[in-house]
């Protein structure tokens, strides 16, 4: 038994519920039977207990995506506020090169980040749009830090 968690086994089926079982499934007949070409098999209870927290987890185990998430939020708060010490040291000073090193940053970092979120989250956009903005952000965020240091 997983317990609360669910997953994607080889990218086919993703489960929803409150427990799953994982069974492998024997050799079938006609089939070669070395480790790569047997399957596993996911079993799914949809009724969840009361009070248990249902985990869905694609891409790996669930302590992996976790860890994953949580990487990933704790990155983009920190991204946010370097770029916030940057608006605050332009606010101090009025230097128009920190400004542009604010504007660098927020494009470089948290927002690739944020449209990363956004983008994951609409089924409408497809991966290769997904990764052309969030590249192109980045190259310009980059070229704009650039332009920052070498005209001052």
């Amino acid at each position: 038994m997983i317990g609360t968690t669910s997953g994607t086994i080889g990218g086919l089926e993703t489960l929803r519920g409150a427990t799953a079982a994982v069974a492998f499934s024997g050799v079938t007949p006609g089939r070669s039977s070395s480790p790569v070409s047997n399957s596993l098999v996911l079993e799914s209870s949809s009724t969840p207990h009361p009070g248990q927290v249902s985990v869905d987890s694609v891409g790996g185990s669930t302590p992996v995506v976790l860890a994953a998430i949580v990487t990933f939020l704790v990155a983009t708060v920190l991204a946010v506020l370097v770029t916030y010490r940057f608006v605050e040291g332009y606010r101090r000073t009025k230097a128009r090169p920190i400004l542009w090193l604010a504007v660098g940053m927020f494009l470089l970092a948290p927002g690739p980040m944020f449209l990363r979120l956004f983008a994951g989250n609409v089924a409408a956009i497809p991966l290769s749009v997904q990764l052309l903005v969030t590249t192109l952000s980045e190259l310009c965020g980059l070229l704009i830090i650039l332009y920052a240091v070498y005209t001052t």
